[in-house]
């Protein structure tokens, strides 16, 4: 059977859930059917119409995406402008749009994850973990095997996971608890019901205030030993990221323990502090967020592009690997608008 659309989405989508989206954000399946043929895929961070006829001279049929093409809702579809120009030219050559945004942001081993591996930290854990999407559920039932509805508990990914007799109830009733991703919730609820476990009324869903594992903004890490000193540890960002330049404001003497945040994450900067980060690594700071009101601690501002950039070959390697049979390439063209010029008459920092 060949490779569709629907077989990465399904791909991505456990990988990032689409439920865990910011609420304005736009992410999924945005051009396309998802009973279309794949065998060429193009892996970006913008969809740009440079990148849209880059897809075509290599033949893909799916572009996925960090960045959502349509952000916001749309009038009309036609070449009188530059976001009209590209869904024409994808409508009429069935190039299929999947995007994954704030819903990768989220997710283990997302934007942030990708953005710490590449400065090397280690010991990874999300920096904030106030995600409330954790259900507890309550399953009773009076059917004898245990291990097999614990089983499919943890199919479904469910964490804690136990069971207790009904005191006072017939026929050997149970009660089976666990706390779940509320994305899972759907899909268990129908396992159980194929199962002929879901009976009226046996089946409850409680919100939790317990965060979860599984989701959550930002990374912090750390480097081994005494870490590294300011000056090397600005040079590694540049260097891993590519730039000639990043802007920055405190310092710290060691660089020990590091938050960073692909992206625009700068309302993390009191949960970096608070954690007890030497450096935050981000995007898009505000003149009055630099100053950082405390001492030892290093803001620096890598690029909202720079520090988002680095997920597109995540992308394309774990794709690559978990359909071997496609060509899945990252994008050639560089889509980040902002410019940056660097003088050599002083290169003294400024």
């Amino acid at each position: 059977m060949s490779t569709q659309v629907r077989h990465i989405t399904d791909f991505i989508h456990q990988w990032a859930p689409p439920e865990i989206k910011m609420s304005y954000d736009n992410v999924g399946l945005l051009i396309g059917e998802s009973s279309s043929p794949v065998s060429r895929i193009l892996v970006c961070l913008d969809v740009t119409e440079a990148v849209v006829n880059e897809a075509l001279d290599k033949k893909c049929e799916l572009i996925v995406s960090h960045h959502p093409l349509i952000f916001q809702n749309i009038s009309s579809i036609n070449p009188s402008d530059e976001q009209g120009r590209i869904i024409y030219k994808m409508i009429r050559n069935n190039i299929a749009l999947l995007t994954a945004h704030t819903n990768l942001d989220a997710a283990l081993d997302g934007v942030s994850f990708v953005l710490a591996n590449n400065l090397g930290l280690d010991n990874l854990q999300f920096l904030d973990k106030n995600y409330p999407i954790s259900k507890k559920i309550s399953l009773t039932t009076v059917f004898e095997n245990s291990d097999a509805v614990l089983k499919l508990l943890n199919y479904f990914s469910a964490e804690e996971a136990y069971f207790y007799e009904v005191d006072g109830r017939k026929n050997g009733m149970k009660c089976f608890e666990a706390i779940i991703d509320r994305h899972n919730v759907g899909q268990l609820k129908n396992a159980l019901r194929k199962e002929g476990l879901l009976k009226s009324g046996a089946f409850q869903v409680t919100d939790m205030a317990s965060p979860s594992d599984n989701f959550g903004m930002g990374v912090i890490g750390r480097y081994p030993d005494e870490g590294i000193a300011m000056d090397e540890f600005l040079h590694l960002v540049c260097r891993a990221l590519d730039v000639d330049a990043v802007r920055y404001s405190g310092g710290s003497p060691r660089i020990k323990r590091v938050a960073v945040c692909g992206g625009a994450g700068i309302s993390l900067k009191s949960r970096a502090v608070s954690a007890g980060a030497d450096a935050f690594v981000t995007s898009d700071i505000k003149y009055h967020e630099y100053f950082t009101e405390k001492d030892n601690f290093l803001l620096i501002d890598a690029g909202h592009y720079e520090s988002e950039f680095p997920v597109v070959e995540a992308i394309r390697k774990e794709l690559s690997e978990a359909f071997e049979h496609l060509q899945v390439e990252a994008t050639e063209q560089v889509t980040n608008p902002m410019k940056v010029y660097v003088s050599e008459f002083n290169n003294k920092t400024i």
